[in-house]
């Protein structure tokens, strides 16, 4: 039965107290328990293309076989014992024989366990292993007092470089202490016995643990599609290793570019399409600019880089001409126009000689059924939205988006090419304005902006807030990496905004509906389109940070003011009450989008805003966050309140399937275990 099972430690302790030696042979990747099995064994031999790590931290725990006691006395290393075990990164066999963590390395697959038998061979003739015991050994000579006290230090300047314990750093603070004890503690089996401690503890009572391994799973629960549907040529052309399939780009400015490097990369040969020569010349500089910056980082060599740019990668302003037409995928990554789109799938159409060619558009808000419709009726199976986010060759997540003509094996060749070349995620989901990601965001921009002219808070308030409860930036910071222009233009392609000349209202922005102004005119009047111009919400310096780092602006706080609407709070709101402001309608939207099915579960939720929108693993996603961390019946009493306070915002009306949980007395994770949105699918996009 189980309860005879060994447990790992066991077998660990039982291996490095053999009085015959083990060898280990490694051959693939040994992460986390496998490694540490490894590093109990007497002897280490590898392949040379093998990797081992230590990535517990990931999923929000601590090595919990001894990892932390012994790498640090094989390696005879704190720092680098620091580095890997908190950056949960993988490493290979050079440097593991650099650290004395392997013994003999072979490039012949064949050959591991040959050598792994001369070692053990070897190992006969000493007899006693004691002496290769790990735990028998010390980081360094116990009355070193001078290694002592770096060891020291190097842990101490290590905790001060990482999140604070309740900003995401328990585990990693936990490491610290975990390996402190590896050359503190008196005896091995102490250093131990803190290490099972502090796991244990982290496994069983850290809510930031269950965050992060909720995490960790939502990716793997993601649709990858069925490889049935792969066998066609298309499919294959991009599964074959060997072949270099050609993509088409059109539009080549920053999100252009970066969708190409991210098919470059992958071995694809591309094409950027557009109708500006100065848009190709920067587009192919900044192409040019970022594989070398990936030369500099040694994620490729020169002479890849070099390949690259000369067989793999052209431009040309006319894609009726050349090699555009042999295309078997095509990116559209124009301005988010619909007219401009439909002219573009329009040529498409005929340019494109492969009936079966996937033509994909980049949108970020617009609706994918109208776009295919520029299409002849045939090629509407072919169509699909594939969403990247800014910067694409950076950011690793892919909104896959059906029309509602897009074939199943359209939708499987996207999620293989997103997930197996691109090695992005991608979250398959339904045609709506916005999709998830962005018609989720609105509202958390919109009362970024409104927290600001009711006087709740300052640009850095606001900003420092969602930091504060984990965002990798906050809203207004976004909104200026992002372009402050980009909000405009939507919202003046949606007939939101004010006429210049005039002042009226834009003519679908329908009486009592709630919307600021503010963001407009911060681009309109004030020319403040973000970082690219070096002023946005923040004032930005090529001299500060690169132009990178935003500075308070004097004329955006005077300009706030400008707007006060009489109402304004006797004091700032708290954090905690801009934290709801801008998250509960954002989730709120999220229980919609569930509702009309156009996410599969709460989990792709969680995983577009982990990997699209800086959401704090540790919080496990916006879904994951309502349902354990703040509860569905204070949520709803809350939306309840702010719909009262702010009528006039779609977004603030309680989620019928919220109300329908708390109801049951249900969390929205158990709703969906015991099938009850089943009853939803009836009106399935997906």
């Amino acid at each position: 039965t189980s309860k005879h099972v060994p447990s790992l430690q066991v077998v660990i302790d039982l291996i490095e107290s053999s009085p015959k030696p083990i060898v280990a042979a490694v051959t693939g990747v040994a992460l986390g328990g496998g490694c540490e099995l490894a590093l109990a064994c007497h002897f280490r031999v590898a392949h040379s293309k093998a990797k081992m790590g230590l990535p517990e931290v990931k999923i929000g725990v601590i090595p919990g076989g001894d990892g932390t006691q012994r790498l640090p006395r094989l390696s005879k290393d704190v720092a680098w014992t620091l580095d890997v075990i908190m950056s949960g990164r993988m490493f290979g066999m050079a440097e593991a024989k650099s650290k004395k963590i392997v013994d003999g390395i072979t490039d012949n697959f064949k050959d591991v366990l040959e050598v792994a038998q001369k070692w053990a061979d070897y190992a006969t003739i000493m007899k006693d292993m004691t002496f290769r015991m790990a735990s028998n050994q010390e980081v360094f000579a116990e009355d070193d007092a001078a290694a002592l006290a770096s060891a020291r230090a190097i842990c101490e300047q290590s905790l001060r470089k990482i999140p604070p314990k309740d900003r995401g750093g328990e585990a990693l603070h936990a490491v610290v202490k975990a390996v402190r004890a590896s050359f503190e503690s008196k005896t091995f089996k102490e250093g131990s016995d803190l290490e099972t401690e502090i796991f244990f503890d982290l496994l069983l009572n850290s809510q930031q643990g269950r965050g992060l391994r909720h995490a960790f799973f939502a990716e793997r629960k993601v649709d990858k599609g069925s490889k049935k549907l792969l066998g066609g040529p298309i499919a294959q052309a991009f599964l074959n290793p060997k072949a270099g399939p050609l993509v088409g780009v059109i539009g080549a400015g920053t999100m252009g570019s970066g969708i190409a490097i991210s098919f470059l990369r992958s071995g694809c040969k591309v094409i950027i399409v557009d109708n500006s020569e100065k848009s190709l010349e920067r587009g192919s500089n900044l192409i040019s600019k970022i594989l070398q910056s990936d030369v500099t980082k040694k994620r490729m060599s020169s002479s890849q880089a070099a390949h690259i740019l000369k067989n793999n990668f052209s431009t040309t302003s006319d894609m009726k001409t050349g090699e555009f037409c042999n295309c078997l995928v095509v990116v559209e990554a124009v301005f988010e126009n619909l007219k401009i789109k439909q002219s573009i799938f329009r040529q498409l159409d005929t340019v494109i000689r492969n009936p079966k060619a996937l033509l994909l558009s980049n949108t970020s808000t617009l609706n994918i059924d109208s776009i295919a419709s520029a299409l002849s009726p045939q090629k509407r199976n072919f169509c699909a939205g594939m969403h990247f986010f800014s910067p694409a060759h950076v950011m690793k997540l892919v909104e896959i988006v059906i029309s509602s003509d897009t074939s199943p094996e359209t939708v499987a060749i996207v999620q293989m090419i997103t997930s197996k070349k691109l090695r992005k995620v991608g979250v398959t989901v339904g045609n709506c304005e916005g999709f998830v990601g962005n018609r989720m965001v609105n509202s958390y921009s919109a009362e970024a902006a409104f927290v600001l002219t009711e006087g709740g808070g300052s640009v850095q308030d606001v900003d420092k807030a969602l930091v504060n409860f984990g965002m990798a930036i906050g809203p207004l910071n976004m909104g200026d990496l992002a372009g402050t222009d980009i909000g405009y233009l939507i919202a003046k392609e949606k007939g939101l905004v004010r006429d210049p000349k005039t002042g009226s209202p834009g003519p679908n922005r329908k009486e009592g509906m709630r919307y600021s102004d503010l963001l407009d005119d911060l681009v309109v009047k004030l020319g403040r389109s973000g970082q690219k111009v070096m002023k946005g919400w923040y004032d930005y310096d090529p001299k500060v940070g690169r132009g990178r780092k935003p500075l308070p602006s004097k004329e955006v706080e005077d300009f706030i003011a400008s707007y006060a609407n009489g109402d304004a709070p006797t004091t700032k709101y708290s954090k905690q009450e801009i934290v709801e402001r801008l998250l509960f309608p954002l989730v709120n939207e999220g229980f919609k989008i569930l509702e009309e099915n156009i996410a599969q579960k709460p989990s792709d939720i969680d995983v577009i805003y982990v990997y699209g929108y800086g959401w704090p693993a540790y919080r496990g996603g916006p879904m994951y966050w309502i349902d354990n961390e703040v509860g569905l019946p204070y949520f709803l009493k809350r939306l309840n309140e702010m719909n009262h306070s702010f009528p006039g915002s779609t977004y603030y009306i309680p989620s019928a399937l919220l109300k329908e949980c708390v109801a049951l007395g249900f969390g929205l994770q158990e709703y969906y275990d015991k099938g009850f949105h089943k009853k939803h699918t009836n009106n399935a996009k997906l």
